[in-house]
């Protein structure tokens, strides 16, 4: 009888869905009543996501995160940010648009230097690009950093529900 039940519970720890190394909390009940959204974890840090792949614009983007009571992604701590390292050619919550240079999250914070340096490729954000006001995960290279890009390019996005 114990060994069914070490088999059964071995079972069960295999079949728990992951997303490249990053545990799913499927039992987190707030997060998965709304379509769409999953809920990720890094450490204690835990977001309620939903990686659209309907390629929009930022601005588009960021209106249809609204259209369901989200925005754009908030990555603002380092764990956060840890979180969003395996999506690709996404728009997250963080752009230039107001004043430039000064990068603001989609909660209204400012972007923190020293996270700023950590998140960003080398030699990011850069404004190279005439509109390079919207930051991006992982658009123009597989490095696990951010960059600057035109915000009318077309891009995956993450929407983000606060709960």
């Amino acid at each position: 009888m114990a060994t069914r039940i070490v088999v059964i519970l071995v079972i069960c720890i295999l079949s728990f869905p992951s997303y490249q190394g990053r545990k799913v909390i499927i039992n987190d009940i707030e997060c998965r009543k709304f379509s769409g959204f999953q809920a990720y974890n890094e450490g204690n840090v835990k977001m309620c996501l939903s990686y659209r792949q309907d390629l929009k614009n930022y601005t588009d983007a960021r209106a249809d995160c609204a259209s369901v009571n989200s925005r754009l992604a908030v990555f603002n701590t380092w764990e956060k940010f840890q979180i969003v390292i395996p999506f690709e050619d996404a728009w997250i919550g963080l752009d230039d648009l107001e004043t430039e240079g000064t990068f603001k999250w989609a909660d209204g914070s400012v972007l923190d230097d020293n996270l700023k340096i950590r998140i960003f490729y080398p030699g990011e954000p850069n404004a190279v690009y005439p509109e390079e006001d919207c930051a991006c995960q992982r658009c123009w290279s597989n490095y696990n950093k951010l960059c600057d890009g035109p915000c009318y390019l077309a891009k995956n996005y993450l929407c983000e529900k606060v709960i």
